[in-house]
């Protein structure tokens, strides 16, 4: 006979332990079928030891929407689904190789255990929230506010073991659009991920958009000094993003800045930034750029913003104005001729216009800018600036309305 002391212990033993182990052990025993316990999104907390976990992959599972169903029976897997409600605070428990005509019998067993289950994803969710925003508060004040004393940041935050002898670089890895949600399930798994891996990396969201990493450096096992190269780096980002694209479906770009001491970390950070902004700019998709593989773009110094504005005005200050009125015409078919080497009929279908339209603009621009594009020199200058005056904007660095109205303009 099953008592409320039975729902009181289940609960006391996840208050006091920590744990849903006791939850576990009770519905094997009485329903003796295999038990794992998600949240709503599908993320594993608990499982019966006969339930193999080899993988971050394996912690998590596709769970069947309900909006209201307590109960759902997957016939094909054999599978029971209860769900103890249906907020992002609750969860779900499977019965892994469950009978239908059993669900009955099972079904006052679950809701016992619903409220221990419920309080302990409860305990969970605010642990993982808490830890979140805690890491989210470290990675802003190194890499956004750059508090200069960092020894007494350590101390702050002396969960993470950070080392003044170490040299770390921010990565950034930016999905296609998904939901919120889902880029927090996308984190979790890289936590996981992360830790299976034994990789001592601290992550989180970024701006409800991107996950930013701070990466220490490796040490070769030999001689114990840093390794400076970045073939393991590399190697294991690109593993990262192709394990997100098989299990997920979700591709992803990263940008990766240069190794730097603690107190100098927000300089990688501007450059991962720089190197995904202008890998997406000149038409790349899915893909790993490091600062030092942008070419003449890594030599721009963004410490003098105003010179990099004049340096783009100079150039096409006249093309800006004429474009305000004309829907930016002339700055995407340039981007669309930097992006096709300059076929003018492959740039012409990119922008939706008959070829000798595009020609009338390329004049249009020449008289605008002064230049000659059949010029190779000249052709370098305007893709220079056309880039860096993009850069600039998506960075949010153009937020001077006599400098820029750009808020329409192409990307």
């Amino acid at each position: 006979m099953i008592t409320k002391t039975t729902r009181a212990s289940l609960i006391d033993s996840v208050l006091q332990e920590q744990s849903l182990c006791k939850v576990i052990a009770y519905l094997q025993s009485v329903t003796g079928r295999s038990v794992i316990i998600t949240d709503r999104l599908g993320k594993v907390y608990a499982n019966s030891p006969d339930v193999k976990i080899e993988s971050p992959d394996d912690l998590y599972l596709q769970i069947p929407f309900q909006s209201r169903k307590r109960f759902y029976y997957q016939a094909a897997d054999n599978t029971l689904y209860y769900y103890t409600g249906f907020t992002d605070k609750d969860a779900c428990i499977l019965l892994v190789g469950a009978e239908e005509d059993r669900i009955k019998d099972w079904k006052k067993h679950l809701e016992k255990v619903s409220l221990a289950v419920k309080t302990y994803i409860l305990l969970v969710k605010e642990t993982e929230k808490a830890k979140n925003q805690f890491t989210s508060k470290l990675i802003e004040d190194i890499l956004v506010r750059n508090v200069c004393n960092i020894k007494d940041l350590i101390k702050q935050y002396n969960f993470y073991s950070f080392d003044l002898n170490k040299l770390y670089y921010v990565a950034i890895m930016e999905p296609e659009p998904i939901p919120e949600n889902k880029l927090k399930v996308l984190h979790a798994h890289t936590q996981d991920w992360l830790k299976h891996n034994n990789l001592d990396i601290i992550c989180s969201i970024w701006n409800k958009r991107f996950i930013v990493f701070v990466c220490p450096t490796h040490f070769d096992q030999q001689t114990l000094e840093a390794d400076l190269g970045w073939e393991k780096h590399l190697s294991n980002i690109r593993r990262h993003q192709k394990d997100i694209l098989n299990f997920f479906n979700i591709s992803t770009s990263f940008g990766i800045g240069r190794k730097y001491p603690l107190h100098e970390l927000h300089r990688s950070y501007q450059e991962a930034m720089i190197a995904l902004n202008i890998s997406k700019l000149t038409g790349k998709k899915h893909f790993v750029a490091h600062f030092l593989d942008l070419g003449l773009f890594s030599l721009i110094n963004f410490q003098d913003i105003k010179l990099l504005k004049r340096f783009c005005f100079n150039l096409f200050g006249e093309l800006l104005q004429h474009d305000r009125a004309n829907k930016w015409e002339l700055m995407s078919a340039l981007r669309a001729l930097f992006n096709t080497n300059f076929n003018v009929n492959e740039a012409a279908q990119e922008v939706y216009v008959h070829p000798n339209t595009l020609r009338y603009r390329i004049k249009k621009i020449e008289e605008l800018t002064g230049m000659k594009l059949e010029r190779m020199e000249e052709k370098i200058n305007l893709f220079v600036a056309v880039n860096l005056y993009e850069l600039l904007r998506v960075n949010g660095l153009l937020d001077n309305a006599s400098d820029d109205d750009s808020s329409a303009a192409p990307a």
